[in-house]
């Protein structure tokens, strides 16, 4: 590296030095490539320098010749020094003793060293760099390893001693000047640049030697260096040049290197180590050094606490101390003489100033060191700081006053005079006070010196509130230097004065002018201007609030009165103070200034305009110290150009012949601040930007079009020239002008603006009309009918976005198409797709210069993303914008497709697309609306249209192909590469088996051959046979994996030393490997039982491929490995684990055929275990149950708890299905020549055959199940056996397929079309094999002959038959049924229904056959028979098997009708013992049971008194209404009896029965005619009362006060009715005032949360003409159960989770009724919920909200308020035409996601509701009792008119439900996509709730005796059965809700009696 030129060489050197890692290794090179290079000046014995790693010579004691070196050799030493600090402290432990005397060698080396004469270097001359590295390095070496202190002063004592004496001595005056100086001046800057512990004797040392230097005769021989080379030595031309150039360098840095300037190095270097030696620097080794750090810091140091008291005794050293201080006082003052002797300033050589700053700063830290303040350096200080002062120069009275501070901080007993000195000093009128604001970034040194040391004097000096009594009387100074404002000032400024501190006696401005008398005006005011500028300072000083408000405030109140220059100062002060206030002073400080902008007059001779508008431009610029006010302020200055823009307006519409250029110039300079404050990189308001923050930004940038800002021309240079970059600027960081949410809200800002005012517009206007036709000339036509302001908004967007586009910001031009109202407008729409195409095609054109550059923006592939997800959305225009503006781009520059991050965005955004169609299928009535890319980071929100979503795919799909393929023919290498990585990238696995289109097209290109490939494109379409490049892609897939495989585990093996990486790993894996990993497996697995397991998904993954890897790479098979390789995922259980395990086990056997058998033997153990533990599918945790088995909630439904149901079926039903599906494989690759693992197969299937009873049946096993079946036939297809163990196994697998009808049918679980198709699939294969199922026949396997055996074929043949009809049958309807429910309402496209052979052959006769063997197999198929096929015979048949057979179904239920039937028949009832041990029916069948129609029968009795005991009292709960009208009927006791039993466990049972009991005693609502079962009723009551006791008896007392007081408000507001709502409102907040709010109490209505506190002022009348209801809100604590999952997690994701519970308090309104019955609601809502619980059963997103209503007595209840809701009636009220305008109004425009999802809401509510409405026949269905809440859910109330009864006792409403016009254009049409939802919805609830009609019957047949006006006996349960259609099959079914649909829509009684309700009682409809 010798040859290098300039200072290269070194350079390098010092970043290798700077840089030395942090490995050993990288420690070693650094040090073996530089310290080998290290040279002294001794040579060793081979004549070639001595290096680190020899023993270096010690120097002779006689004086040694001078060595010359060469710089290269000189550079190695200085990278040595700076290579040393930079070792790692462990090095530098193990090398200290090395380094030091290396170090300290190379220092003493110095002065005998003659230096090559080169320039070379940079800043400072080789000499200078080697001594400071040298002396820097040994510094921070010492410092951190104190012991070696000692050998490092005594190096640089010595290196000074030679020095001195070498400069003394004949050393040519070219050495000392170029060499021994330099040499010096390292020293100096080593020592105030590096941070060292000095001692006193220490510093004692060194001043010795370096007061050596200051002698006559080395200063007078330094200072006539270059005299002495020109006159007495013999100085070649190339010598001058040498030295010219040398001393250049050092006089350009500052340093002239004379005499003068080493008596100021020795002088500032004795101060820095005697100020560390009182303030102690913390020891540092590492870091970069930074010049005249240590000075620095040790200084401030000293300034901030008083130094260390050093306690010097010895007498030498105060000594030594004193003469320094002699000596510096009087350098000082040698110099002071001789300057006032000069004519002019010192020249540079002199170092005068400096000299005289140093020396104040040495007498002062050897003062504080004496602990003695000298007098003469006091004195001096106070002549230097007064307006008496012999020198006038900013250095030295800046250095007098940081000594002052010093001195003040180690003396405070001084602080008080110098306080008042300082005080008196910065109010004089000194010229180094003088500044110009608009020049100058900072105040004058010295006037920020003056202010820190008067702080730093203020809090030192005694007394009270010091730091106030200064700030006033300060500010009272700049009161007092303007006689205009004194008088209209004093007044008001006193006031605020005294009222902020009155007890101190201030200065009175009267005292302060007369202090200014004799000053002239400029004097005062530069007395003025200082101390503002002082005052301000303080302030920021004292970091005290009141301070800063307080001066803020002086300022402000001056602000406008002040003459020109001090308002300048006063601006340019605020904003300092600006960064440090308080946020509110900080909004007064910019309003100021606003307030000064704003009435700016451009005749105004004043210049305090522009100051205060560079006081804004500097507050934007540093405002980066405050990025929290970055939004306030940005608002202040965009308000400030909007008013100023109207004022402009406004002058020229008032006078049109004024002039206005110099006010719209000066509204053009207010874009400076604007453009200075975007300009922070931490300041995006594009970003996420309020509707507000737009709003701003509009108005500033239509001013900006409208005065032509944006125009300016480019031909003539003007002083406007810096307005067009500044708008580019600004244009980078403005938010989308057009925001897709704000509804009408663009059209209108367009149109009346409030910043654009017409008048002044039409003036101007047909200049901006001819600038449009100039960029849009085809548009010319459209032009002329645009108005002014939808001209300037086009203007507008034409001029920002073709400055963003020039930028490369290309997407946001798609957002002006994001609003329906302004694509609505047909010429004004026009016009903005012109201009966009206008700035399309120029941004293409700018695009390409940059490019032809290459320079194009980093900015633009991140644009190109957002243009590709833009290119999705759901607004048409703006995706077709976006997707032209992006194709072209792609067009014109192919080559971005070499862009990874922007391929990848391309493909995942494909994939993403085609999930959302799929999302269809999947999820068929809940639309996914976001889809999310973690791989990208991509969020796409579309609509919810799947056939939109479709073209967006295929349009996306084609641009995207196309894109490929021009990418493939510029650079298919790149491109090939890309694709690769996205397809290697590993993906998570999942056990849906989905398909990417992203990675279909990836691999599509990536084998793809392209046109640069000429060869083999060539071949291609030559051959007829397809060429491709699939080997490629594969191969280079495989072996990029394998290779960072093998680095990666290179990297994971413990180092072997380099040699070895060359070589190919072990093929045998090592005993301690495979032992570490058995244990590990082992240690996983138990973690994994015991649910502690912290392993990931990945984790997982990682562990199964090592542990099947080191299996591959054994000779002989490790059995326990593999047995944990198949036990682990089983035990996880999971379907990513299972997916995992599948390609691990396949990996196995394919490179290990051999251990197959073993393996499989593994999963068949491992299968085994989970029928044993009951895991999987074979679990019956999620079984099917009744629905009315799970408490019934009043509650709105929850679509999580579907969600929840689904994943977590899926969880525990996929690991099965899965696994079966690789046997499956595994068998067909078997069946021919492994009977071994065919053996272990039928083991398998056998054994899970046998295991049906076990196998789940919930709706979303029957896949699973059957895929079981259909792997159990293929394998008895398969498989060799003797008639036996083939019958054996046949049979088997028919009681599998059998015990799937041993339940209710079912429906699929959820709205997965895929599933459902895929179970009607696998059931028709099913199917299949049934037909074709014969027996073979194969002998029996005997040690008899075969002639003695009898053959049993005819015999398997006929059981067959006999158990295959039945089982086809079931199938067969099994598939109908599903058909039926994913065809709900048969639409051809969709498909036909099924209809099966053997039903359609069937004859009726054939049934009681088919019955028996049902029954034979299993009596339950049998029970559940009837449900499936409608027939009489079957019903009978089935009874009668019931009755003779009843102990063969004594543990089903369902079977239990069948026994009893309607009525008791007396022929059996001899068999009713059994009821004692039937299973427990749902408790609303058992209820019916104590109706008379089973004559009190005792053992019916017993078993449904037994039932409802058995069950939990919350399941019971919800039936407390009928459980009381059971008593009516309760001859012998058994209802009383459950229900004071239950009374005692459940407190909340207690009393809700008692309220209920209390409310069915009487018939009506005034609780006149009683209720025959009343005595009774009041019995019970008072039974239940008097048991309670203790705790129970404390709490129903509480309960029911506390109800009784809230509920007398209703009677003492009776005598209210007739008084205004306001009197009522009185009333009801006086009666609530006096409610206390007892521990535990709740509402009736909501049992389940306590009341906490009342509002006590939210009580409200309603209206009514003779009661006196009223809604108040009470503040209930609830419990809520959290599922906490994680997706990463094997025990916690997929469906997984922790429960969690948390309370949390909810405001719920409540109605208080008295006289109305509100029963009939209580029986209507408890359908509805039974609906709901049936609904959330099947997984149907039908919302239903079954509010609480709780009757409490006899016409009185409690009624919970819907939250958040509002009527429709309400709506008409406040003028909304329609339930769509209503919607676009709240949720916004259509396409926008949350209309979309509450128009979802609005449909899924509406089905549920509908077909409650039909079922129960609710009418008065007026507008008042429709609700929609705050997501769109519609919401019916108030049921007093059911089943038979309307309002006014005439049903005139038609008998379906409402389904009116709005209702359905609201959802989209009657062709929409949203009304077949509808449709869909409907239907399938119906099919739903049919199954359960017996139990919602009877439900409401106990309540048929309560006499409610809805019921008329039994005709009105008849014509309630006839609605659930039960005689039809499903199909029928269906058709029969699409009927009741159809007559539903726009029904004419609905609308008539909509209008009935408008006139009658004033309800709009509309």
């Amino acid at each position: 590296m010798d040859c290098l030129e300039l200072n290269i060489h070194q350079r390098i050197l010092s970043d290798i030095a700077s840089n030395v890692g942090e490995t050993e290794e990288d420690v070693l090179y650094a040090r073996n490539l530089i310290a080998s290079k290290v040279h002294t000046r001794v040579s060793n014995p081979q004549g070639k320098g001595g290096t680190i790693n020899a023993t270096l010579d010690r120097l002779p004691e006689l004086e040694p010749p001078r060595v010359f070196m060469a710089a290269s050799r000189i550079q190695c030493n200085i990278a040595f020094g700076e290579l040393v600090v930079n070792f790692p402290e462990s090095h530098i432990n193990d090398t200290i003793e090395t380094l030091i005397p290396v170090l300290t060698d190379i220092l003493k080396d110095v002065p005998f060293i003659d230096f090559d004469t080169c320039i070379s270097w940079h800043d400072w001359a080789l000499p200078d760099q080697l001594v400071f590295s040298t002396v820097s390095a040994l510094l921070r070496l010492s410092g951190s390893h104190p012991q070696y202190a000692e050998r490092t002063t005594s190096a640089i004592t010595f290196f000074l001693a030679q020095t001195v004496e070498k400069i003394e001595g004949d050393t040519s005056s070219l050495d000392v000047l170029t060499q021994l100086t330099p040499a010096v001046h390292g020293l100096y800057r080593a020592i105030i640049s590096t941070s060292f512990p000095w001692t006193t004797v220490q510093w004692q040392q060194l001043t010795t030697h370096l007061n050596a230097l200051c002698s006559p005769g080395v200063v007078d021989r330094l200072n006539h260096l270059l005299v002495d080379i020109l006159q007495t030595e013999d100085a070649g031309a190339d010598t001058m040049r040498f030295i010219q150039t040398f001393v250049s360098r050092y006089v350009g840095q500052g340093r002239p290197l004379s005499g003068y300037f080493i008596v100021c190095c020795v002088l500032e270097t004795e101060w820095t180590v005697l100020a560390q030696a009182l303030a102690p620097p913390p020891a540092t080794i590492m870091g970069n050094i930074t010049e005249a750090a240590a000075a620095n810091k040790a200084w401030l140091s000293l300034m901030r606490r008083a130094g260390v008291h050093l306690d010097i005794t010895d007498e030498t050293l105060k000594e030594t101390l004193n003469k320094t201080i002699n000596y510096a006082m009087q350098c000082f003052t040698d110099l002071l003489v001789q300057i006032k002797d000069m004519d002019s300033e010192p020249s540079i050589d002199t170092y005068a100033w400096e000299t005289m700053s140093e020396s104040l700063k040495l007498a002062s830290i050897c003062s504080v060191a004496l602990q003695e303040l000298d007098e003469k350096l006091y004195s001096r200080l106070l002549l230097l700081l007064s307006d008496e002062s012999p020198i006038s120069n900013n250095l030295v009275q800046e250095a007098a006053l940081k000594a002052t501070t010093v001195l003040v901080q180690n003396f405070p007993g001084i602080a008080s005079k110098m306080a008042s000195h300082l005080r008196r000093f910065v109010t004089s009128p000194l010229p180094i006070f003088e500044f110009e604001f608009a020049a100058e970034s900072r105040a004058p040194p010295p006037l920020a010196a003056a202010a820190k040391c008067l702080a730093h004097c203020i809090r030192l000096a005694p007394g009270d509130d010091l730091v106030m009594s200064n700030m006033y009387s300060l500010l009272n100074y700049i009161a007092a230097t303007s006689k205009e404002i004194y008088e209209s000032s004093t007044s008001s400024y006193m006031s605020s004065s005294n009222s902020i501190h009155s007890s101190h006696d201030y200065t009175s401005n009267q005292l302060h002018e007369s202090g200014l008398r004799g000053l002239s005006e400029d004097e005062r005011r530069l007395v003025g201007i200082s101390t503002i500028s002082v005052v301000t300072r303080l302030a920021l000083e004292f970091k005290m609030e009141e301070v800063t408000r307080l001066t803020i405030s002086m300022l402000l109140q001056r602000l406008r009165s002040a003459e020109p220059t001090v308002e300048a100062a006063i601006a340019y002060n605020l904003v300092d103070l600006a960064l440090s206030a308080p946020e509110s002073a900080f909004v007064d400080i910019i309003r100021a200034f606003s307030g000064i902008n704003r009435s700016a007059n451009p005749d105004d001779p004043r210049f305090s305009n522009n100051m205060v508008l560079a006081a804004q431009t500097r507050l934007a610029q540093e405002l980066h110290r405050r990025p929290e006010l970055y939004g306030i302020y940005l608002v202040e200055l965009l308000t400030l150009f909007a008013d100023k823009g109207v004022a402009i307006q406004n002058l020229k519409i008032s006078n049109h012949h004024v002039k206005t250029d110099d006010m719209i110039e000066q509204l053009a300079s207010l874009l400076l601040p604007i453009d200075a404050l975007l300009g922070h990189e931490d300041f995006n308001p594009q970003d996420e930007a309020s509707p507000d923050i737009v709003s701003f930004f509009r108005n500033m940038w239509f001013l900006c079009t409208l005065f032509h800002f944006t125009h300016v021309d480019d031909q003539e240079e003007t002083a406007m020239d810096w307005l067009k970059p500044a708008l580019a600027r600004i244009a980078v960081k403005t938010p989308s002008m057009v925001l897709e949410e704000s509804h009408d809200s663009v059209v209108s800002d367009v149109e009346y603006n409030s910043v654009i005012r017409q008048e002044y517009t039409h003036m101007v206007i047909y200049k901006h009309r001819e600038s449009l036709i100039k960029h849009i000339s085809l548009r010319t036509g459209d032009i002329r009918y645009l108005s002014s302001g939808q001209i300037i908004f086009i203007l507008t967007m034409h001029d920002i976005e073709s400055m963003r586009s020039a930028a490369g910001l290309t997407s946001s031009l798609v957002s002006y198409f994001t609003n329906d109202s302004i694509n609505k407008h047909p010429g004004l729409s026009a016009c903005m797709e012109s201009v966009a195409e206008k700035v399309i095609r120029g941004g293409i054109n700018d695009l390409n210069t940059q490019a032809s550059q290459q320079t194009l923006p980093v900015c633009l592939s991140a644009e190109l993303r957002t243009l590709l997800i833009f290119s999705t959305h759901r607004i048409e225009k703006a995706r077709d914008m976006a997707s032209k503006y992006l194709s072209r781009l792609m067009t014109s520059f192919p080559s971005l497709m070499c862009d990874p991050p922007l391929v990848f965005a391309i493909l995942e955004v494909l994939t993403l697309l085609r999930r959302s169609c799929e999302n269809e299928f999947t999820d068929e009535y809940n639309p996914i609306y976001e889809f999310h890319s973690d791989r990208v980071g991509i969020t796409l929100q579309l609509t919810d249209n799947y056939k939109t979503r479709n073209e967006i795919l295929g349009q996306l799909h084609r641009n995207a192909t196309n894109w490929f393929e021009l990418a493939l023919g510029r650079a298919p290498i790149e491109l090939q590469s890309t694709l690769q990585k996205y397809l290697a990238v590993n993906q998570s696995s999942s056990g849906d088996g989905s398909s990417e289109l992203g990675a279909s097209v990836a691999e599509h290109f990536g084998k793809a051959i392209g046109p640069i490939q000429r060869q083999l494109a060539s071949l291609a379409s030559l051959s007829q046979w397809k060429t491709d490049g699939a080997k490629k892609l594969a191969n280079q897939i495989a072996l990029k994996g394998y290779f960072s495989g093998e680095a990666a585990g290179v990297r994971l093996a413990s180092h072997k030393g380099s040699d070895k990486l060359g070589k190919l790993p072990p093929q045998v894996a090592p005993s301690c490997e495979i032992r570490a990993l058995k244990e590990k497996m082992a240690l996983t697995t138990e973690e994994i039982r015991n649910k502690i397991s912290t392993l990931t998904v990945h984790d997982l993954k990682r562990l199964l491929f090592r542990c099947a890897a080191t299996l591959i790479s054994l000779e002989k098979c490790e059995h326990e490995l593999l047995h944990y390789l198949v036990t682990l995922p089983f035990e996880v259980g999971t379907p990513s684990a299972i997916v995992t395990s599948i390609e691990v086990w396949t990996w196995v056997i394919a490179e290990k055929p051999d251990i197959e058998v073993a393996l499989i033997a593994e999963i068949l153990s491992a299968w085994t275990d989970t029928i044993k533990h009951e895991k999987g599918i074979f679990s019956t945790m999620l079984n099917y149950d009744d629905p009315f088995y799970h408490p019934v909630e009043y509650s709105p439904t929850d679509k999580e708890v579907i969600d929840r149901g689904t994943a977590n079926a899926r969880r525990l039903l996929t690991p099965h299905a899965l696994v079966l599906k690789m046997m499956l494989s595994r068998m067909q690759a078997a069946r021919y020549r492994r009977p071994a693992v065919m053996f272990l197969i039928q083991r398998l299937v056998l054994r899970s055959s046998k295991a049906h009873q076990s196998l789940s049946t919930h709706a979303l096993a029957r896949e699973a199940r059957f895929s079981l079946l259909l792997f159990g036939f293929e394998t008895l297809k398969s498989s060799h056996l003797d008639s036996f163990c083939e019958n054996l196994l046949r049979e088997s697998l028919y009681s599998v397929a059998f015990s799937w009808f041993s339940v209710r049918p079912q429906w699929s679980y959820g709205a997965n079309r895929v599933q459902v198709d895929s179970d009607v699939k696998i059931l028709s294969e099913f199917l299949s094999y049934l037909q074709t199922d014969t027996v073979r026949g194969s002998p029996t396997i005997s040690s008899l002959l075969p002639a003695q055996l009898p053959s049993r074929a005819p015999y398997y043949a006929t059981k067959l038959r006999n158990m295959n009809h039945p089982l086809r049958l079931l199938t067969e309807n099994e598939i109908f049924r599903l058909s039926v429910w994913a065809n709900p309402m048969n639409d051809p496209k969709r498909g036909v229904d099924v209809i099966g052979t053997a039903g359609a052959t069937l004859i009726e006769s054939s049934w009681p056959a088919i019955i028996r063997t049902a029954w034979q197999i299993n009596p339950a198929i049998a029970i559940f028979i009837p449900e499936r096929f409608k027939s009489p015979i079957v019903r009978n048949e089935v009874s009668k098997l019931v009755r003779s057979s009843m102990f063969d179904v004594l543990d089903i239920p369902e079977a239990l009708p069948f026994l009893l039937g309607d009525r008791v028949d007396p022929n059996v009832r001899r068999d009713f013992r059994y009821l004692l041990l039937w299973a427990p029916a749902p408790p609303i069948i058992a209820n019916t049971f104590f109706e008379p129609r089973y004559h009190s029968e005792p053992l019916i009795l017993q078993y449904a008194h037994r039932v409802l005991e058995q069950h939990p009292v919350d399941l019971t709960f919800f039936f407390v209404p009928q459980v009381v009208q059971a008593l009516r009927y309760d001859d012998l006791g058994y209802v009383a009896r459950f229900i004071f039993e239950t009374a005692k466990i459940s407190q909340l049972f207690c009393h809700q029965i008692i309220w209920n009991m209390k409310a069915n005693c009487f018939k009506d609502d005034l609780a006149e005619v009683e209720d025959p079962m009343k005595p009774a009723l009041d019995d019970m009551t008072s039974r239940v009362v008097n048991s309670l006791s203790g705790e129970a008896r404390e709490f129903y007392d509480r309960e029911f006060t506390f109800f009784n007081e809230v509920t007398s408000i209703s009677g003492k507001l009776k005598p209210f009715i007739k008084k205004t709502k306001p009197e009522k409102k009185a009333k009801i907040d006086e009666e609530m005032a006096k409610i206390v709010v007892d521990v535990g109490v709740y509402l009736p209505s909501n049992p389940d949360g306590k009341v906490v506190d009342i509002d006590k002022k939210s009580g409200r009348p309603l209206q009514s003409h003779a009661k006196a209801p009223f809604m108040a809100t009470f503040k209930v604590r609830k419990e809520r159960v959290t599922v906490n999952t994680d997706p990463d997690s094997i025990l916690d994701g997929e469906g997984a989770g922790v429960e969690t519970r948390t309370e949390y308090d909810v405001w719920q309104q409540a109605i208080f009724k008295v006289g109305d019955d509100c029963r009939q609601d209580v029986l209507a809502l408890q359908i509805i919920a039974m609906f709901k619980n049936i609904f959330t059963s099947v997984g149907l997103t039908l919302y239903l909200f079954p509010y609480r209503v709780t009757a409490t007595g006899p016409g009185c209840g409690v009624i919970d308020v819907v939250p958040n809701a509002t009527s429709r009636d309400e709506m008409g009220r406040a003028k909304v035409n329609d339930l769509l305008d209503f919607f676009v109004a709240k949720y916004g425009g259509q396409d926008t996601l949350a209309f979309q999802q509450a128009r979802l809401n609005f449909i899924q509510s509406m089905a549920a509701y509908s077909v409650a409405c039909y079922i129960l026949q609710i009418k008065d269905r007026h507008n008042g009792n429709i609700m929609i809440d705050g997501e769109g859910h519609i919401i019916h109330i108030d049921f007093g008119f059911l089943f038979d009864i309307g309002p006014g006792g005439v049903k005139f409403e038609p008998s379906s439900f409402k389904l009116n016009h709005e209702m359905v254009v609201l959802m989209g049409g009657r062709n929409s996509q949203g009304y077949q939802l509808f449709q869909h919805l409907t239907v399938k609830a119906f099919l739903a709730i049919r199954p359960h009609a017996e139990q919602l019957i009877s439900t409401v047949q106990l309540m048929l005796d309560t006499g409610l006006p809805s019921f008329k006996g039994e005709p009105t349960m008849k014509r309630l059965r006839d609605r659930f259609a039960l005689g039809l099959n499903e199909r029928q079914a269906a058709e029969h809700m699409t009927s009741v649909v159809r007559n539903a829509y726009e029904n004419v009684r609905s609308t008539v009696y909509d209008e009935f309700q408008r006139l009658q009682n004033g309800i709009p409809y509309k």
